[in-house]
């Protein structure tokens, strides 16, 4: 339609240029450009500044936690996982808007990468918590999210967190799959540390065979198992991207260096837990 026009203006016929231009208005009014639904939503995303309220909750629910540890009433328990989930729910919406509004999986940026790595701290803690009674699990997980919504604002280039994809990005099955797993596994990894800084911490002051103690560790063993699967899937699904896009399953780049060195030191950690040589405390400081 373009080059009829371009060509209708050359020929200097107002018959041609009102016929080609008549042409375009027919296609403009026929193709929907963009979705009012979208663009209310982008509008309404960036002024309510939603990831201010996740860290507002994360960080109230992180003091009521505190306030029950040292008080050991049950209602500011109650109230701290309400909050909590009132965070989580606000965060996952927040990256629900992104996901629609940019047509993509939720992680395809490093700012997003941040954004994501929280939510999956966020809520395998209080599922720990919830299902395990495992309480500091969701402190952790608190102070891990609070710390990288925190973070996230200086991973985004120039302030810009709503940018399109560059083209070989630009792919929702990988995008949804080798991305959003190994993120996943990342999110745990940053999880697992957390809780390990509290289990030696708490071994400061309490016994080895101490029930809380005995339940934060065995939290830290499955969730170090748990980061072992995503991570290892999900550089291998990275790999399968990798020859499809670049024609080479592996470049030695730094993203696949650093989760090699992540699956490797996961590795190493359950080698030397499964054949005693190392102790708990041990591989809790691993």
């Amino acid at each position: 339609a373009w080059q009829n026009l371009a060509m209708a203006y050359r020929s200097g016929s107002s018959l041609e240029w009102n016929k080609a231009l008549s042409e375009i208005h027919a296609l403009y009014d026929q193709t929907p450009f963009y979705s009012s639904f979208i663009f209310n939503l982008e509008r309404l995303y960036l002024s309510i500044e939603p990831y201010n309220w996740a860290r507002g909750f994360y960080l109230l629910s992180t003091l009521l936690l505190a306030f029950y540890f040292y008080t050991n009433k049950k209602n500011l328990r109650t109230l701290s996982l309400g909050t909590s989930a009132l965070a989580i729910i606000t965060h996952l919406t927040a990256i629900i808007a992104r996901v629609i509004i940019l047509a993509r999986p939720p992680v395809g940026t490093l700012y997003e990468s941040v954004l994501f790595v929280a939510l999956i701290c966020a809520v395998t803690a209080l599922a720990l918590s919830i299902w395990r009674k495992n309480d500091l699990a969701m402190m952790a997980g608190n102070i891990a999210a609070l710390g990288l919504l925190c973070v996230a604002p200086y991973a985004a280039k120039e302030g810009e967190t709503l940018g399109v994809l560059v083209a070989v990005l630009n792919t929702n099955f990988w995008l949804a799959t080798h991305v959003t797993i190994i993120t996943a596994g990342y999110g745990i990894c940053v999880l697992t540390a957390c809780m390990s800084h509290f289990y030696m911490i708490m071994r400061l002051r309490k016994p080895k065979k101490d029930p809380t103690l005995i339940r934060l560790y065995q939290a830290i063993y499955k969730s170090s198992l748990t980061a072992l699967l995503l991570t290892a899937v999900g550089t291998v699904l990275g790999g399968i991207w990798a020859d499809q896009s670049w024609g080479r399953f592996w470049g030695w780049d730094p993203k696949e260096n650093g989760a090699l060195l992540i699956v490797l030191w996961l590795i190493w950690l359950q080698h030397g837990h499964i054949s005693a040589k190392l102790k708990d405390l041990h591989f809790i400081a691993g």
